[in-house]
């Protein structure tokens, strides 16, 4: 009865004595889940001092050095870019981090110099690994944000799948890329006189689909007005001559790609059985043969032209279309606008079995110079503390927000690896203003995620096995047979197989396909000098 008369009188008080207690109720519950959780702060090696360098052209080291201040100052440890001379695979043995262009990993490996990159260090942990099992399964991650870590899975799998890995091991991480493109004057496929003219004789003036169509276009505007300036314009610069920067041998290996690399086949220039060149085949005579006839679309000299050559032609105002890396872009400054597309592909294929050549749906695979782009690495053997520190390095030039920053390095441009990133533009418009961004970007994407993407050569000697195929193609330009030019080329790679041991290269190369068996090791050197 008296707690009847206490509730009766006191309702106000027992009304705010049950909103407290339900308060302090959902306080303990509250309390027995776990606080969000912040970005976690990086690991830090006070005492660990990292050697880096570049095993080719150093001039990479330039974007490198301008970001080691904040590793260092995040991480407490200290950076040396050892940015003097570059370093050969034969002399790379001092440093902690290797930066290098993917076309030298097979030599890398060959001399036993890169640690491997196992899941757990650029993978979050497995959600039933983790407290809580599935239920702990991390939110996706929104690529514009800084503090979303790693983002392994953000890389394009072009590069997470293939570039940075030999067989199934991870040997590296992807800082930037590089894809061939094409490059036309807008105006010269707009006008509508040019159009017209073009529609008469059965050429379309639009982004090739075939090479065929690109032959017809460069052959329809050479030697044509097509600007209006009263005087005779040229149809196509590409580089044919000598060229150091390796865009002459890529462009007739990006042609021979869409005639030779089966979809029911992953190995390409090599038998993958026995390391027989398929130099002397047909899609790679036909390829030369095509990229030869090239010298009568372009300026006077065109058949001598480098790469530098080609761009300064374009960039002239005379030339209607240039073949060269998108990363190179601020190098076509024309005077009028730039569009920009993907290479074209073939309406036929070889399938090297059955000798025969399959019709259908156009093949476009997309072969990436320098073997795919550039790579970092960690030297193997190093201690536990040094190691985790050079681990820690790699990922961070690899990560979304530095390795962005990076690829707006004029002295040394690249393509980002980064899936969320290809569609942004060009990483430094002011570079190149009439440059088409958005078109650039679109040819970008549509290469660097196609769905067959070949990574250019990545077995040991990589370098001189194309050194010998310049020779040839050179000489197929100034006039010999394709036939015979490949020929020569074939036999010096296979003089140069036997030098290095065609078993151990064959090893090689299987491994380099990511996808063929081979034994855990490679068969022992050969007794004989390199090439």
């Amino acid at each position: 009865m008296r707690l009847s008369v206490v509730a009766t009188r006191d309702r106000g008080g027992a009304a705010r004595r049950a909103f407290a207690l339900a308060g302090l109720m959902a306080a303990f519950v509250g309390c027995s889940e776990p606080a969000p959780e912040g970005p976690k702060p990086p690991p830090t090696f006070p005492g660990v001092r990292l050697s880096v360098g570049a095993v080719g052209d150093p001039a990479i080291l330039v974007g490198v050095a301008a970001q080691r201040g904040e590793w260092a100052a995040s991480r407490k440890g200290e950076v040396d870019v050892l940015a003097d001379a570059p370093r050969s695979p034969d002399t790379a043995g001092d440093l902690d981090v290797l930066v290098f262009p993917g076309q030298m990993l097979g030599d890398l490996i060959d001399r036993d110099l890169l640690d491997e990159i196992p899941n757990d260090v650029v993978l979050p942990p497995r959600a039933e690994d983790a407290p809580g099992g599935r239920e702990a399964r991390p939110k996706a991650v929104d690529p514009d944000d800084p503090g979303a870590g790693f983002r392994y899975e953000d890389i394009a799998p072009a590069f997470r799948d293939h570039v940075s890995k030999y067989g199934s091991e991870r040997y590296a991480l992807p800082i930037g890329g590089s894809a061939l493109v094409l490059a036309y004057r807008r105006d010269a496929f707009a006008s509508e006189s040019n159009v017209a003219a073009a529609r008469e004789l059965g050429v379309e003036l639009a982004p090739p689909a075939t090479w065929e169509q690109l032959d017809a276009i460069a052959g329809f505007l050479h030697g044509r007005d097509w600007d209006g300036d009263g005087s005779p314009d040229h149809g196509l610069a590409a580089a044919l001559g000598d060229d150091a920067e390796g865009v002459a041998d890529a462009t007739f290996l990006a042609r021979a790609a869409s005639l030779g690399q089966h979809r029911d086949h992953f190995s390409f220039l090599f038998d993958a059985g026995d390391l027989t060149p398929r130099l002397e085949s047909p899609p790679f005579v036909e390829a030369l043969r095509a990229v030869a006839a090239w010298k009568a679309f372009g300026p006077p000299g065109a058949e001598g032209f480098d790469i530098a050559a080609a761009r300064a032609a374009f960039r002239d105002g005379k030339v209607a279309m240039l073949i060269d890396r998108a990363e190179k872009a601020a190098e076509w400054n024309s005077p009028r606008d730039v569009s920009v597309a993907p290479l074209p592909g073939s309406g036929r294929v070889y399938e090297p079995l059955r000798a025969t050549w399959d019709e259908g749906s156009v093949n476009r695979p997309t072969y990436l110079p320098f073997g795919g782009g550039w790579l970092v690495g960690v030297r193997k053997g190093l201690d536990e503390a040094k190691r985790d520190a050079a681990r820690d390095f790699a990922l961070y030039l690899a990560d979304a927000e530095v390795a962005n920053r990076l690829l707006a390095e004029r002295p040394f441009p690249m393509l980002s690896a980064r899936s969320s990133q290809m569609g942004r533009g060009l990483p430094d418009p002011s570079a190149a203003p009439n440059v088409d961004s958005r078109g650039w970007s679109s040819a970008v994407s549509r290469s660097l995620m196609a769905e067959r993407v070949l990574p250019g050569l990545r077995v040991p000697d990589a370098a001189g096995y194309l050194a010998d195929l310049s020779v040839g193609r050179v000489a197929a330009v100034a006039g010999e047979t394709p036939e015979e030019a490949l020929k020569r080329v074939a036999e010096a790679w296979r003089e140069r197989s036997e030098a290095l041991g065609v078993e151990r290269q064959l090893w090689h190369y299987r491994r380099s396909l990511n996808t063929l068996a081979t034994s855990p090791e490679p068969p022992p050197a050969s007794g004989r000098a390199r090439p």
